[in-house]
């Protein structure tokens, strides 16, 4: 951690980002046990799928009704099967939904910025570095994992390898946002591995206070 001379008034405001399948979410709920205040931006973004009309008349215009499901909310599935394979309709959507997703996880951020019962508030989005949004933390916490392991996870969830690779390339590269963070797990082995990795983060951040 690159920031060990300053002191942080709480809460601490925490960017927790990485790649696709290395583990952010693991990482999001050890936090949460630990007392921490968890923002998901891919729970805002499933929020703005159900619930803003503008959002919904647009996308169903741009993929057809064939994405939706039974109930009429989106298959989000069907719809990455078509964004991460073109794009420009991959850049379209991110056009869409990304600026009321980081408006929405501004407004969250600055309100529980106030909120002195936390003594961190992380929010959890891949994106932090392609946002630009890196200076509304104290500090960035990056969670890396072998590419290999990351492929073999996306592709125990449905995808082919080709698919997965795909993946992966649709975000910066994960040396350039290990560069870019203060603070770097690691989770290439068991969830107790990583909960005692996390822990030694939460240590030095207590050291910070």
């Amino acid at each position: 951690m690159d920031k060990s001379v300053l002191r942080f008034k709480k809460p601490v405001l925490v960017g927790l980002t990485g790649g696709p399948e290395v583990g952010k979410s693991e990482v999001s709920k050890i936090l949460a046990k630990k007392g921490a205040k968890i923002i998901s931006a891919d729970a805002i973004g499933h929020m703005l799928l159900r619930n803003n009309k503008s959002i919904k008349k647009i996308l169903i215009n741009l993929f057809g009704k064939g994405v939706l499901t039974n109930t009429g909310d989106f298959d989000r599935k069907k719809i990455g099967a078509v964004v991460f394979n073109d794009p420009e309709i991959m850049a379209f959507y991110n056009e869409i939904i990304h600026p009321p997703l980081i408006k929405h996880l501004k407004m969250e951020l600055t309100k529980l910025s106030q909120n002195r019962r936390y003594k961190m508030v992380v929010v959890d989005a891949a994106l932090i570095f392609e946002w630009g949004i890196a200076d509304w933390f104290d500090l960035i916490l990056g969670v890396t994992a072998k590419r290999d392991l990351r492929l073999s996870r996306l592709c125990r969830k449905g995808l082919s390898r080709n698919q997965a690779k795909k993946r992966l390339a649709s975000q910066l590269p994960q040396r350039l946002k290990v560069a870019l963070a203060d603070y770097v797990i690691e989770n290439n082995l068991s969830r107790l591995h990583l909960a005692k990795k996390v822990d030694r983060f939460v240590e030095a951040v207590k050291n910070l206070l």
